[in-house]
């Protein structure tokens, strides 16, 4: 069993991460719904005391009197109950993380830093699982998110907000999806970074930050964010982030086992990902604060089947794309 192990070290190695990070995922989601809505209320509970004891407090009361335009913006910028509140307040924090973040990230990959050596040692070690019988299944993972089947998928989700008479929701998806891909393509263009040696994939365009990893967490990242919003259950909301996090981390995964991207594109590829997630949901927010959607409508059993149609007709076509188009691009 160890003579075994220390001959595939690689495919071994990613076979107990996969593994990890499913036990990590299915531990969290449970205690999230066992522990997360009395979690939730106490923290609600305990930010309300604690704006009401800093409100008896004598310096926060001078504070207020003195500057008094100034108090009215920070009081309206926590508010619970304002969109423009608390909630905006959050939404532009994480953007804010994400730039820093990405920013940091592309300082490291430019100058040459340790992440580097990293991404080198990681690609090695990939190139060695060329010949596994996993490539297959990777290739068809990172098909989900190439352009063609991406496309797709917005149109099916398109269609099916519209027919919903949901068609707002569009704006966000779109400034989601087109928004990361053009800024992805700019960055590509800026750093130039060339792709590993050992690409399992005949691919021509540069490598930093990663195109797939920025439409799994831009695209299917929003689509979990609608299918939450639209789910009333609060254990249901938490499996279908469970599951999105899971796909997710599996496209980026697949770029990096097929030697399409190293780990630091990929990183920055779910950067640059999340922030025009975080901005298309700060929009469709916005848009339903407005009254221009509706979360709590009745699904039929007509539009039922027409969302399982169209995610068996985005599976066939992803198989088909796969066969057809990227396992001939196998080098």
């Amino acid at each position: 069993m160890i003579s075994l192990i220390s001959e595939n070290q690689p495919l071994f190695a990613l076979g107990f991460l996969i593994f990890l990070v499913v036990t990590v995922l299915l531990i969290l989601q449970y205690a999230v719904i066992r522990y997360g809505q009395q979690l939730f209320t106490q923290a609600i509970r305990c930010w309300v005391r604690t704006k009401r004891s800093l409100a008896k407090n004598k310096r926060i009361i001078l504070f207020r009197g003195k500057y008094p335009k100034l108090d009215v913006i920070m009081s309206r910028r926590f508010d619970l109950r304002d969109f423009y509140g608390l909630s905006l307040t959050f939404l532009w924090v994480v953007i804010g993380c994400m730039l820093v973040l990405f920013i940091a990230l592309a300082e490291a990959v430019a100058t040459l830093n340790s992440i580097v050596s990293i991404d080198y040692f990681i690609s090695a070690q990939m190139s060695l699982l060329r010949d596994s019988d996993v490539v297959g299944f990777f290739v068809l993972i990172t098909s989900f998110a190439s352009t063609p089947i991406a496309v797709l998928v917005v149109l099916f989700v398109a269609v099916n907000c519209w027919v919903k008479q949901q068609r707002y929701i569009i704006v966000g998806l779109l400034i989601a999806t087109l928004g990361s891909t053009a800024f992805t393509s700019l960055l590509k263009y800026l750093f130039q970074r060339e792709r590993p040696a050992n690409s399992l994939l005949v691919v021509q365009t540069y490598s930093f930050p990663s195109g797939h990893a920025t439409t799994a967490m831009a695209l299917y990242g929003f689509i979990a964010y609608l299918l939450i919003r639209f789910n009333q259950d609060f254990a249901q909301k938490i499996r279908i982030f469970t599951i999105a996090i899971l796909f997710i981390l599996l496209i980026g995964l697949s770029r990096v086992v097929l030697n399409q991207h190293y780990l630091s594109d990929v990183l920055g590829g779910y950067l640059v990902g999340a922030f025009w997630l975080t901005l298309g949901i700060s929009i469709t927010k916005w848009l339903s604060v407005k009254s221009k959607i509706i979360w709590k409508v009745e699904w039929s059993t007509s539009h039922a089947y027409m969302i399982w149609l169209s995610g068996l007709g985005v599976f066939i076509s992803t198989l088909i794309y796969a066969k057809i188009y990227q396992f001939p691009m196998l080098s």
